[in-house]
């Protein structure tokens, strides 16, 4: 089923031009990164992608987590094991989910095709957490269309409710971006959060809507909450989007692992 809805399966390597079907984006094909990112850009030691794969298997199989943070750089620089630089939102972690597991598997620059590639090789591994935290696709924008993302979303949940039934997924919309209301990677961010927000209508999917808090009145980033980039959070940001998410943890039944069903 999955594999008809990527259009590919997933697969351990990049898949083949000719093994991909004419019209599939590249948002839903499971493919590795290739990016070879610094210590500074929150990848420990200067380790490449692929070590940070590994780590995030690593913590996958480790004993059972409450939460397991599934994204990009604006997750990963939520902190915690394996993350060494780059985390501003570490002390907020800590207050907001005190005593819990977590697990952050974001790394750094990966779009929806990158994670999906993670999920089919171990990243899904190991116990079923609590609950899954979802936040992906902004680093999608400005290479493809909104659509696209959405559809590369939408197999991510796809994936984990095949593998992980009954298993509780907080979905975030892309973060508020841009420091304008009418600033275009804003715009597209906005279409896609449109598109994916029905997802959460379906079991055990809940929509954490993070998006207001993060702006002003007036429909600009509001102070203080972005760096000076207008993508990534400041430590009042993840203040910010960290209680929304622990507000919406709040609101879903605990999940049993032995049974795979909600208790």
């Amino acid at each position: 089923m999955l594999a008809a809805i990527l259009g590919v399966g997933i697969q351990e390597k990049p898949a083949l031009e000719s093994e991909i079907a004419a019209g599939t984006p590249p948002t839903v094909v499971a493919t590795p990164s290739a990016e070879n990112r610094s210590a500074a850009a929150g990848w420990h030691d200067g380790r490449d992608w692929m070590d940070q794969h590994s780590d995030c298997v690593k913590l996958a199989r480790a004993p059972r987590h409450d939460l397991i943070l599934l994204g990009d750089s604006i997750t990963q620089s939520f902190g915690g094991e394996g993350r060494r630089t780059g985390q501003p939102g570490r002390d907020v972690l800590r207050e907001l989910f005190p005593g819990l597991r977590i697990a952050n598997m974001g790394i750094s620059g990966d779009r929806t095709q990158h994670l999906l590639w993670r999920l089919g090789n171990g990243a899904l591994d190991g116990p079923a957490p609590g609950a899954y935290v979802i936040a992906i696709g902004t680093n999608n924008i400005g290479h493809d269309r909104p659509h696209d993302i959405e559809k590369g979303i939408e197999c991510i949940i796809g994936l984990i409710r095949e593998k992980r039934p009954g298993t509780p997924i907080l979905l975030c919309p892309i973060l508020p971006r841009g420091h304008l209301a009418n600033d275009p990677a804003r715009i597209a961010a906005q279409l896609v959060n449109e598109g994916i927000q029905g997802l959460a209508r379906e079991p055990d999917t809940y929509w954490v809507p993070c998006w207001e808090p993060l702006l002003d009145a007036e429909g600009g980033l509001h102070k203080g909450c972005h760096r000076s980039d207008g993508i990534h959070l400041t430590e009042h940001g993840y203040q910010l989007w960290g209680r929304v998410i622990s507000d919406s943890r709040s609101g879903i039944p605990a999940h049993s692992p032995e049974s795979g069903s909600l208790e």
